[in-house]
């Protein structure tokens, strides 16, 4: 997916955030956000926002010396959805077609993204999962499409998230070889190995780093091995934005699910921001 115009913006805004939770003082706030306006010229609009998003994470890491901003956040979201699995679980068991909620219930999951959303709102809207429904939902193309493979890969967004990741993960593992794709370092909110494990996706799926730092999924900065898995993977189930947004239009085999959060992408997809998303590329 292209940059859009609405883009820098946000990256200047989560750049400002980000040096705060890294304990910047107000001068070295300014001397990063002075960085991040000389950086953001370098990429046109034609490169997607994880890209310029990994350079400008990577910027904020090295001037406040914190290699992990997100670290307390990422931890408290993981507490959060933790509380939530029972009830999550239940939600499943108790639908008319379980693997439709276990669907919806990751795609609300999506919602835990720090890196635009506070926490109360997140609190609100995971309380009534039943008010949410899908405005692109390719369910029998994804059944189809799952039935026949024998290898699915899962790449995973945010820490918290991946809890909600969890449920539909416990629904589709039987009979596959599951694979959790995680970021093989740490950028914003996005998951990590010690995130999937903590959150129990090695009980059903072998979790995998992808050995980057973007955002996003950028198969050229990814190790061999991931992108070995990935390009031999039956399915691929891409979680969250920043995997849309690095992915969408490249012409890979993939299944996207998230929750729509900014203009560019719904614009994208001819939606609204809020929409929930299963569609396959192309």
């Amino acid at each position: 997916m292209k940059t859009y115009l609405d883009c820098i913006p946000c990256a200047l805004k989560q750049a400002l955030d980000a040096s705060r939770m890294a304990g910047a003082d107000e001068r070295l706030q300014k001397k990063i956000l002075d960085e991040v306006c000389r950086l953001i010229p370098r990429f046109p609009l034609n490169a997607t926002p994880p890209q310029m998003g990994a350079e400008i994470h990577r910027l904020i890491r090295n001037l406040t010396s914190n290699s992990d901003p997100y670290k307390k956040i990422k931890k408290d979201s993981q507490r959060m959805a933790l509380d939530m699995y029972p009830e999550l679980g239940e939600e499943v068991k108790k639908a008319e077609d379980s693997l439709a909620a276990a669907l919806k219930i990751a795609a609300i999951g999506n919602v835990i993204d720090f890196a635009i959303n506070d926490s109360v709102k997140i609190q609100r809207e995971l309380e009534d999962i039943s008010s949410h429904e899908f405005a692109i939902f390719e369910y029998d193309k994804f059944k189809e499409s799952l039935a026949a493979a024998h290898t699915v890969l899962y790449l995973a967004d945010n820490a918290g998230e991946t809890v909600f990741d969890r449920v539909l993960i416990e629904e589709i593992s039987t009979g596959k070889e599951l694979c959790y794709g995680v970021r093989g370092a740490p950028v914003i909110n996005d998951a990590l190995e010690e995130d999937a494990k903590e959150a129990g996706i090695d009980k059903s799926a072998r979790i995998v780093s992808n050995g980057s730092d973007a955002p996003g999924t950028f198969l050229e900065s990814c190790s061999k091995e991931f992108r070995d898995i990935f390009l031999n993977a039956d399915v691929i189930i891409s979680k969250g934005q920043g995997n849309f947004e690095s992915l969408y239009g490249e012409g890979y085999p993939v299944f996207f699910l998230f929750k729509i959060k900014c203009l560019p992408v719904a614009r994208e997809l001819n939606g609204n921001v809020g929409d929930l998303i299963l569609k396959q590329e192309g």
